[in-house]
């Protein structure tokens, strides 16, 4: 049978196929140096192969096994989850063409900060949305497996911090390491809002939400919430997808 290569963009995500990597992404222009072999399986629809997920930096790895390495942030096997597979009815090659498009859809980039029993933590997510002005109610996704999740599934509140165009290192910061591991907020400045969620001082502003509804989305939880309080700190431009991959 045919055998298929599978090369990740470890900048935007985009899959090719093919026997090496393309000379350019298609999504954020990257050459070949920042693709990384995925998967390498008989053309077969039928067999699922197990995905898992790394809790630290969101990279997916395919095989029966976690990786020893994550070839994106470096952590162990420990540090990935199996990814609960819910089936909607579309191959894999129709979903990843799918996904392809939808790069094309412009998003923010933030910090999204919870507390639990006096501890701090937060992740970055690119899923922060305004949904209705009167009254005023915003969302975000975030995975099930993320410590910031279950932060926020416990106290009922989310703080958003949005980025501006210079906020480069604090996507590493948070993006790059395990609040299980370290205190994400120890060497930062933030201020302590109303709902006692930290909000970061070296970004544009911060808003704080009150959890009203929690939607099941299978891999992730939608938090939509009523938004109580905020601060702003810049007036600088706000960071987008596009702008990081772009300019990281």
């Amino acid at each position: 049978m045919n055998k298929m290569k599978k090369w990740r963009c470890t900048v935007c995500n985009y899959v090719h196929e093919g026997d090496t990597p393309p000379d350019k992404c298609p999504i954020c222009g990257v050459g070949p140096d920042k693709f990384v072999l995925i998967e390498e399986t008989e053309v077969i629809e039928t067999v699922k192969q197990k995905k898992w997920r790394c809790t630290v930096c969101n990279y997916i790895h395919v095989g029966e096994t976690p990786p020893d390495v994550c070839p994106v942030c470096g952590v162990g096997p420990e540090k990935f989850v199996l990814v609960e597979e819910v089936e909607d009815g579309l191959t894999d090659k129709k979903r990843e063409a799918l996904q392809t498009l939808l790069f094309n859809v412009s998003y923010g980039l933030y910090i999204i900060s919870s507390i639990k029993d006096e501890k701090l933590n937060g992740m970055v997510s690119n899923t922060f949305i305004q949904v209705t002005s009167t009254p005023l109610k915003a969302s975000v996704c975030l995975g099930k497996g993320t410590l910031t999740s279950e932060y926020v599934r416990e106290s009922g509140v989310f703080g958003v911090s949005i980025l501006g165009k210079d906020n480069h290192d604090l996507i590493k910061h948070f993006g790059y390491q395990s609040g299980r591991d370290v205190d994400k907020f120890k060497t930062l400045s933030y201020i302590t809002g109303k709902t006692g969620c930290p909000g970061l001082l070296e970004t544009l502003c911060f808003v704080e939400c009150e959890v009203e509804q929690t939607i099941d989305l299978g891999t992730h939880y939608m938090f939509i919430g009523k938004v109580v309080d905020g601060d702003g700190f810049s007036k600088e431009e706000p960071m987008t997808y596009a702008y990081y991959h772009a300019t990281r």
